[in-house]
C-alpha cells in the first residue's frame, strides 16, 4: 500500500520541522552557550572575591607575617568550603608560601582553575591559584535552562496546533472540493456543477479559474477535430516539401541513428527509407570519415557541445552500391519532446567540384599563357624608357608610362591569381622556419617606407618589441605584411602615420596594422576576404589593386596555423591583424 502524503501532512511537516529545529537549537546551541556564559560569570565572581583578599595579603607579606597570612587563607577556605577546594600562594619568585603540606585536588569536569596576580601600584607581591568547583552553580543554571526550554517547546506546540487547525479549515477543505470536481472533469463529466467557494483569497481565485477552464474546455472540444484536421493537412504538406526537395534531408538522434530519410536522400544514396531507418549514419559515409564521426559524437555526449553544428563540411559519402562521392553536409540540432534530434542536409557536390577543378585549371593555364608575353612586353618597355636613353616626345613618354603601369598591374593580377590557385590546390610548399618577430617587423616596415611616401604617409612601429618567436614561411609572411601595409597606406589620410603594434596573450601573438582612414562600410564587411573584392568607401584617391590581396593573405595565415581579421570604426579607423602561435625561444 502506497503511503499517502496529502496537503494536511505537507502542512504539518513544516511545523514538525520547526519544532525539531527549536529543540535542536535549545539543546545544542542555546544550552551550551548559556552554560558557558554561567561558567564565565562564576569565574568572574570568584575572581572578585579573591581580589577582596588582596589588601590583607599584601599587608602580611610586607610584614612577613606568615602565620597571619595562613589564617586569612584558612578562614577563606572555611567560608567558601562548598566551592573552594584548594588555594595556593607563591611569592614573586614563584616560591610557594601557602599551603605548606596539602596537595592539589584531582581534576573533575566542574573543577575550575583561577589565576590571580597580587599587585598594587604596578608592583607584584605574589600569585594566587584557586581551584574552585562550580557544580552547584551549574546545576542551578541547568534547571533554569530546562524550565525555559520546556516552556518554549510547549508554547510552540500550542501555536503550531492552532495554525494546523486553521490551515485545515481554510485550505484543505476547499481544495478537497476542487480536487473532486477536477477528478470528475478528467473523466469527461463536463456537466458537473461547481460548489460554491466564497473565499476571497487565492483559493477563491483558483475556484474561479477552474470554472473558466471548464467553460473553455467545452468550447475547445467543439474545435478539436477541426484543429486535428488542419494539423494533419499541415503534416502532409511538410512531408510533400521534404519528399520533393532535391537534397537529402536526414534526421538523427544523438547516438547517430537515422530517424527519417526523404526521397532526395533515396535518390542520392540509392537506399529506400525502410532499409536505412534505425541504422547508424556511418553506413552513408566513407570509412575514412567514420573515425572523425565517432570523435564528434563522443565529444557531444561528454560535453553536450557539437563543434560541427551550423557549419558546412565537405565529406565523402557512400552509396548503396559502395561508390563514394563528394557531399556537402550541414547539420543543425533541435530538442523535440525532450529528445535531441540532428537534421542533416546533404548535397551531392561531385559536379560542382569538377567545375571548380576545371576553372582552376583554366585560370592557371590562362595566367601562364599571359605572363610570358607580358613579361616580354614589360622588358621592352623598360628598355625603351630607361635602357636606350632615348629623348621621346612628352606625349609618347606619357603613353609609355601608362603602358608600363598597366603591364605591371596585369602581371601583379596574374601573379595573385596564380597564388590563389596554388594555395587552394595545396601546390605551394611552405618553408617553415623559426624567426624572431620584432626584428622581422621592423625590417619589413623599413622596406615599405618608400611605398608609404607615394601616399604622403609613413609606417610607425608603436609597440613592436615583444621578444617572441614564431614558426612561419618568412617570404610568405613578408607578402602578408606588405599587403596589409600597402592597403593601410592607400586609405590613410595624408600626413597621418600608419601604426604597427604587437600584443601577446595566452601563447598567441597578434600583429596589428592600424590606419585612420574612412573605415570599411558595414555592408561590405562580410565579403571583405572574398576574391576580386575592393571596398568603395568614397576615398577620392585611386587606390588600385587586384582585389585578391586580402584573400591571399587570409589563406597564407591560415596555412601557418593562425587567423586574420579586422576591426573598424566608420569614418575613424581600421585595424587589420593576424594572430600566430608563439614557439619557445631559439
Amino acid at each position: 500500500m502506497q503511503l499517502k502524503f496529502g496537503i494536511r501532512e505537507k502542512s504539518l511537516l513544516p511545523l514538525l520541522l520547526g519544532l525539531a529545529a527549536i529543540i535542536f537549537v535549545l539543546l545544542f546551541i542555546w544550552q551550551p552557550t548559556q552554560l558557558e556564559k554561567a561558567k564565565q560569570d562564576f569565574i568572574q565572581d570568584q575572581t572578585n572575591i579573591l581580589k577582596t583578599l588582596n589588601p590583607s595579603i599584601i599587608q602580611n607579606i610586607l610584614a612577613n607575617d606568615l602565620s597571619e597570612l595562613h589564617r586569612v587563607f584558612e578562614n577563606s577556605l572555611l567560608i567558601h568550603k562548598n566551592e573552594w577546594h584548594y588555594i595556593q600562594l607563591n611569592n614573586p619568585d614563584h616560591k610557594q608560601l601557602y599551603p605548606i603540606f596539602s596537595s592539589k585536588p584531582e581534576d573533575t569536569s566542574t573543577l575550575v582553575k583561577i589565576n590571580l596576580i597580587i599587585e598594587e601600584n604596578d608592583e607584584i607581591f605574589g600569585y594566587i591559584t584557586l581551584y574552585t568547583d562550580w557544580e552547584s552553580a551549574k546545576n542551578k543554571e541547568l534547571k533554569n535552562i530546562y524550565q525555559l526550554s520546556l516552556f518554549s517547546i510547549f508554547l510552540f506546540s500550542i501555536i503550531a496546533t492552532f495554525n494546523f487547525i486553521l490551515q485545515t479549515s481554510w485550505i484543505f477543505a476547499p481544495i478537497t472540493k476542487l480536487k473532486n470536481i477536477t477528478s470528475q472533469i478528467s473523466k469527461g463529466n463536463y456537466a458537473i456543477t461547481f460548489p460554491a467557494i466564497s473565499s476571497n483569497d487565492e483559493i477563491g481565485e483558483l475556484s474561479h479559474a477552474f470554472k473558466l477552464m471548464h467553460k473553455n474546455i467545452k468550447a475547445y472540444q467543439s474545435n478539436l477535430e477541426q484543429t486535428l484536421d488542419v494539423l494533419a493537412n499541415e503534416g502532409k504538406r511538410l512531408r510533400a516539401i521534404l519528399d520533393t526537395a532535391p537534397d537529402a534531408i536526414i534526421t538523427l538522434n544523438k547516438h547517430g541513428i537515422i530517424q527519417s530519410f526523404n526521397h532526395g536522400a533515396e535518390n542520392i544514396f540509392g537506399y529506400v527509407a525502410d532499409e536505412i531507418i534505425s541504422k547508424s549514419i556511418k553506413i552513408l559515409i566513407s570509412e575514412d570519415i567514420t573515425k572523425s564521426h565517432d570523435h564528434y559524437m563522443s565529444g557531444f555526449k561528454n560535453t553536450d557541445k557539437a563543434i560541427i553544428i551550423g557549419k558546412n563540411r565537405e565529406l565523402s559519402g557512400k552509396k548503396k552500391n559502395g561508390d563514394t562521392f563528394l557531399i556537402d553536409l550541414s547539420i543543425n540540432a533541435k530538442t523535440i519532446n525532450g529528445e535531441l534530434l540532428f537534421t542533416g542536409v546533404i548535397r551531392d557536390i561531385t559536379e560542382r567540384k569538377k567545375v571548380d577543378r576545371l576553372k582552376s585549371e583554366f585560370v592557371a593555364t590562362v595566367s601562364h599563357e599571359l605572363r610570358t608575353p607580358l613579361t616580354a612586353i614589360k622588358g621592352s618597355l623598360d628598355l625603351i624608357t630607361k635602357g636606350f636613353n632615348l629623348e621621346l616626345p612628352e606625349q609618347a613618354s606619357t603613353m609609355l608610362d601608362v603602358a608600363n603601369r598597366n603591364v605591371e598591374r596585369l602581371l601583379k593580377l596574374i601573379n595573385d591569381i596564380l597564388d590563389v590557385s596554388k594555395l587552394e590546390s595545396g601546390e605551394i610548399n611552405f618553408l617553415i622556419e623559426t624567426i624572431e618577430l620584432a626584428p622581422f617587423i621592423k625590417n619589413i616596415t623599413e622596406m615599405n617606407q618608400e611605398y608609404a611616401k607615394k601616399y604622403n604617409t609613413t609606417f610607425k612601429c608603436i609597440n613592436c618589441n615583444n621578444d617572441v618567436n614564431v614558426n612561419v614561411d618568412k617570404d610568405r609572411l613578408e607578402q602578408v605584411m606588405s599587403n596589409l601595409l600597402s592597403n593601410a597606406a592607400k586609405y590613410s589620410p595624408e600626413n597621418v602615420p600608419v601604426e604597427i603594434f604587437t600584443s601577446v596573450k595566452n601563447g598567441i601573438v597578434r600583429i596589428s596594422v592600424k590606419d585612420y582612414g574612412p573605415g570599411i562600410p558595414e555592408d561590405f564587411q562580410d565579403t571583405l576576404f572574398e576574391k576580386f573584392t575592393q571596398s568603395d568607401n568614397g576615398n577620392t584617391r585611386q587606390v588600385g589593386g587586384t582585389g585578391l590581396g586580402l584573400n591571399i593573405s587570409k589563406m597564407i595565415i591560415e596555412k601557418l596555423g593562425g587567423k586574420l581579421g579586422f576591426e573598424t570604426i566608420i569614418d575613424k579607423e581600421t585595424t587589420f591583424y593576424f594572430e600566430l602561435p608563439i614557439v619557445k625561444n631559439i
